[in-house]
């Protein structure tokens, strides 16, 4: 379990990472779907490479309301670009659990953020799945199922359901330098 302090920079550095710059329009490339706790999601999908890992990627997915305003990001750390199924851990996005994957969960509105959802620390069923990766084009194709649990030591909306749980996940995207 990540202690308070370690969280905390645990924290700063993620949302660092999957932070929403309004003019990272263009950097976002391709397509993602997935059911969240049974309803229709989807997102602005990009993939750039890890600052922690040079081998590895992330996969970030943003979903906007209609003025473009930042509600939700879905990312993926850690990700290798090979052929595989990878077991979604709890882990950090840096160094020395490099050969983990990590996924994380967060809702908010604009820059406040109301919830923050992490993998349990014995789960066994959340995964994410590269499919094909060309390495010409650098596009990599996946799919992902994942339960995803609320930090509840930390303040967050209302009514934010205990888990949050994405099914039949499938994404396309293109690696950015």
């Amino acid at each position: 379990m990540l202690h308070t302090k370690t969280y905390a920079a645990f924290l700063v550095i993620t949302l660092t990472l999957f932070s929403c710059d309004k003019e990272e329009g263009s950097l976002y490339w391709g397509e993602t779907s997935a059911l969240k706790n049974g309803s229709n999601w989807s997102g602005k999908i990009k993939a750039p490479k890890s600052n922690f890992a040079e081998s590895k990627i992330e996969i970030i997915v943003h979903a906007f309301d209609e003025q473009g305003i930042w509600l939700e990001t879905l990312g993926f750390y850690k990700v290798p670009t090979e052929i595989g199924i990878y077991k979604l851990t709890l882990t950090s996005n840096q160094p020395p659990d490099d050969s983990l994957v990590g996924a994380l969960y967060a809702n908010g509105y604009d820059d406040e953020l109301y919830d923050f959802y992490k993998i349990a620390d014995n789960d066994s069923t959340s995964y994410l799945e590269i499919t094909d990766y060309n390495e010409n084009t650098t596009e990599i194709k996946g799919k992902f199922n994942m339960i995803l649990w609320r930090r509840k030591d930390l303040p967050g909306a209302l009514n934010a359901p205990d888990s949050i749980v994405f099914s039949n996940g499938v994404f396309h995207t293109r690696i950015r330098d």
